[in-house]
């Protein structure tokens, strides 16, 4: 079987609703009164569901190769990221949706119900979990630059629609 020179459009897809979804409920979180708690719970839901799409897709689609730097430190930081940035995403929803059922969220969100106690700990964890995503989505970026401008290997052709 031919090694595609992109990702399947459903992974394409799946990888920019994630960019979507995640900044969307990281920056519109209940903190500082910025949106209510439903919006956050509401995307950081839609989240896990294509999140866990995106490793079925992931596991039963053709992947290009990967994505070669020339150096071999470059290369093992590139997967430590991939795997960290999966990782942070579903241990965030995992504190996530503990802290929506110890406080009674769900039933907040479904009109239903009253906000009981804090997030506390709990809460504290999950906003640096948030902040590690940041910085890991980060690191993303700058690598996919990298390979752009400097490589000049149009690496981010590989995770956009097109030919594959």
């Amino acid at each position: 079987m031919n090694t595609p020179k992109r990702y399947h459009p459903a992974l394409v897809a799946l990888h920019w609703l994630t960019v979507i979804f995640l900044l969307g409920a990281g920056f519109l979180s209940e903190e500082g009164g910025r949106s209510p708690i439903s919006i956050h719970m509401i995307l950081g839901a839609g989240l896990l569901a294509i999140m866990l799409l995106r490793v079925i897709v992931r596991f039963t689609t053709p992947r290009p190769a990967w994505a070669n730097t020339g150096n071999e430190f470059l290369n093992k930081l590139g997967e430590w990221v991939h795997l960290g940035l999966y990782l942070i995403v579903f241990f965030i929803l995992s504190l996530g949706g503990f802290i929506a059922y110890n406080r009674n969220l769900f039933a907040v969100a479904l009109g239903t119900g009253n906000v009981s106690g804090r997030a506390g700990l709990i809460g504290n964890i999950h906003h640096l979990g948030w902040l590690l995503a940041l910085l890991l989505v980060t690191a993303h970026v700058g690598a996919a630059l990298y390979h752009q401008f400097i490589l000049k290997d149009n690496l981010l052709a590989r995770m956009w629609f097109g030919k594959r």
